[in-house]
């Protein structure tokens, strides 16, 4: 069994074990139901905005990517951020604000990169965070461009314009299928890059969160992260974790009020079972 289906199976464990009703996709009634609680104005806001029609189908799976990043991300939107930033490695004492489904136009035309978080700190910079659950598990990358050739204009290069000459080099060897990933999607990852450093010149930083699960895919999709952070990450501030280690360091944490053991627990008991 693939990864990407274990994953889904342990997810309608969890609901069985919930009395939720799910459908034979894998998807419960609306979205509040795959919900620890109702979205924040907040969550609302950026959601609803967002490209990917969360709200209206999406966040109602099991496996949501969108449903995760909700769950975890959320309770932190009215409260103090510094556990956050802690259980992300983030070398901030503060946060300014969250912002979810976030935009930052590459200026090209079309729809923008959307983030799935921008963390904005207290020393004016963006900390964008791309989120995936299962779907770097499958070979969907494998020998394909996923750039349009408006990202190669015969006037110059996009990242090199933007002072990302590493990224607009990796671009290139992708676009030309000269270089080659099996699960990571370093196009998206340098989408977001362009879209950052177009916004906030060297201001920025870009995270990668993504949903561990052992095996042989696994192992590929490490080494591909580490290709693409010794190739760009410099450049672009990269860092990559695993959700696992980022709910490890928030299970580490000090806090006693109800709403954060409940978090806590949800979030162990839904996605970080004891193994």
């Amino acid at each position: 069994m693939n990864p990407e289906q274990k994953i889904k199976e342990l997810q309608n464990a969890w609901a069985n074990s919930m009395g939720i009703w799910i459908d034979p996709k894998g998807y419960v009634r609306d979205a509040e139901t795959n919900l620890r609680r109702p979205l924040s104005a907040c969550a609302l806001k950026g959601f609803s905005r967002g490209a990917g029609s969360e709200l209206a189908g999406h966040m109602k799976a099991l496996h949501s990517s969108s449903a995760l990043v909700a769950n975890f991300f959320d309770y932190w939107t009215g409260n103090d951020k510094n556990g956050l930033l802690s259980a992300l490695e983030i070398d901030e004492c503060n946060a300014e604000s969250l912002e979810f489904e976030a935009q930052f136009p590459t200026g090209l035309g079309g729809t923008p990169p959307h983030l799935d978080v921008a963390i904005a700190i207290s020393s004016g910079a963006v900390i964008g965070i791309e989120s995936k659950f299962t779907e770097h598990m499958t070979r969907s990358t494998r020998g394909k461009s996923k750039f349009e050739p408006s990202y190669f204009p015969h006037s110059g290069g996009l990242w090199a314009g933007v002072e990302l000459s590493e990224c607009q080099g990796l671009a290139e060897e992708l676009h030309d299928r000269r270089h080659k990933f099996e699960y990571l999607d370093p196009w998206q990852l340098l989408k977001h890059a362009l879209g950052l450093a177009t916004q906030l010149h060297d201001q920025f930083s870009l995270y990668y969160l993504y949903y561990d699960y052992p095996g042989e895919r696994s192992e590929t999709h490490k080494r591909e992260i580490w290709s693409f952070a010794n190739r760009v990450g410099e450049e672009v501030r990269f860092k990559a974790l695993s959700y696992q280690e980022a709910f490890g360091r928030l299970g580490a944490l000090v806090r006693t009020d109800a709403d954060y053991l409940d978090y806590i627990d949800y979030l162990g008991a839904r996605y970080f079972p004891p193994t």
